[in-house]
């Protein structure tokens, strides 16, 4: 499984018209864990003014 970071940058806190930045990807079995302990982590990083706009996700791609 590979899962990838992605960060959302968005114009507004109504977080529309993103633009989509991959930021870190893992190939292995815990992969997800690792990626949402990231996204927490970076998460926190923000100041509050910029959470309110921009946001982490984690996207899980199934192998072939």
């Amino acid at each position: 499984m590979t899962v990838f970071l992605l960060l959302y940058l968005c114009a507004d806190a109504s977080r529309s018209h993103c633009q989509v930045i991959p930021v870190e990807h893992w190939v292995q079995q815990d992969a997800h864990i690792q990626c949402l302990a990231a996204a927490r982590k970076l998460t926190n990083d923000l100041t509050a003014k910029n959470r309110q706009t921009n946001h982490f996700a984690c996207e899980t791609q199934v192998g072939e």
